[in-house]
């Protein structure tokens, strides 16, 4: 199937993807995301990380799925990275660490901190501070990483 990225944004919900469509939908929004594409991104994060769950490895569409929701930089995306890095033992050592924050380390770390209610949170939040502290990261190294993840998929 070759995906009609136009139909896609408009009735992501009610259009079944497979692996291959997902994989070509997520490169065709690598070249060419919008400002509104977030909500499919996340479905189609979403979707990778439900087949992640039953399987082993990491395929690059998780991967490129996490870095482009990450890149629309709303805090709130926290946790649907976080389920994706959760979704198997091989997810949790394969998604990069500094896709889980989308706002930079203070907006994603606040909003983690101000969700007193979401049941990820502690859990979420011992990794973040240990993952700063072993990364000794700042929102300049952030940005190039994720750059370098983005380059990685351009080239």
């Amino acid at each position: 199937m070759s995906i009609d990225l136009d139909q896609l944004r408009t009735d992501f919900t009610n259009t079944p993807l497979d692996e291959a469509d997902r994989e070509e939908a997520l490169h065709l929004l690598l070249r060419e995301r919008r400002e509104g594409d977030a909500d499919l991104l996340r479905h189609l994060l979403a979707e990778e990380t439900a087949a992640h769950q039953e399987g082993w490895g990491v395929r690059e569409a998780l991967v490129l799925a996490a870095l482009l929701l990450a890149e629309c930089g709303r805090e709130d995306d926290v946790w649907t990275l976080w389920e994706a890095k959760n979704a198997s033992f091989d997810t949790m050592a394969g998604l990069d660490g500094f896709l889980l924050f989308p706002a930079g380390i203070a907006g994603t770390t606040a909003h983690v901190i101000a969700n007193e209610e979401h049941p990820e949170r502690n859990e979420l939040m011992t990794y973040m501070s240990e993952y700063l502290e072993y990364e000794k990261l700042t929102d300049e190294d952030i940005r190039e990483n994720v750059a370098g993840l983005r380059s990685h998929f351009e080239n």
